[in-house]
């Protein structure tokens, strides 16, 4: 007696595109836990500066760049008005709506003993800001910087 075998066609091509899909789907889904909202270039759009809460400083004009990528940060901005030059480099890591930056390169008017800055960021978007907050004596000074993405 000859045996013979029922292929079913259309149960194998549906597995076949199931499979396929199935593909497709691993390849081009990332965690949400993989996005980085940080990662990108970041062009300065409003700084302003402030001392106990009033405002001292606000400018639209200040060119300053940032960008972060895989770990890492570079940030630039135009010379000061004595000349003095603000640049940094180093890796960040962001978590729980805050950046940590630890600069392991920067210029000499940011030298100190501390290379490692904790800012909390605010997102919207395609725009973030950052507060920095500093200490001087009996007083508290604030920069506070609004970034648009351009990248």
């Amino acid at each position: 007696m000859k045996k013979t075998s029922i292929q079913n066609p259309v149960g194998t091509n549906l597995f076949l595109v199931l499979l396929i899909l199935l593909i497709c789907i691993s390849c081009n889904d990332k965690n949400v836990e993989d996005l980085n909202p940080m990662e990108g270039v970041w062009e300065l759009s409003h700084f302003y500066h402030l001392e106990n809460g009033d405002t001292l400083i606000t400018d639209t004009a200040k060119v300053q760049h940032k960008i972060y990528l895989n770990g890492y940060v570079i940030w630039n901005t135009d010379p000061a008005p004595d000349s003095s030059e603000w640049h940094g480099y180093g890796t960040y890591t962001y978590k729980n709506d805050t950046v940590i930056e630890i600069l392991t390169s920067m210029s000499k008017s940011m030298k100190s003993d501390n290379n490692k800055y904790v800012i909390p960021i605010e997102h919207n978007n395609n725009s973030y800001k950052q507060v920095n907050t500093y200490r001087n004596n009996d007083t508290i000074y604030q920069n506070i910087e609004i970034y648009k993405k351009i990248d």
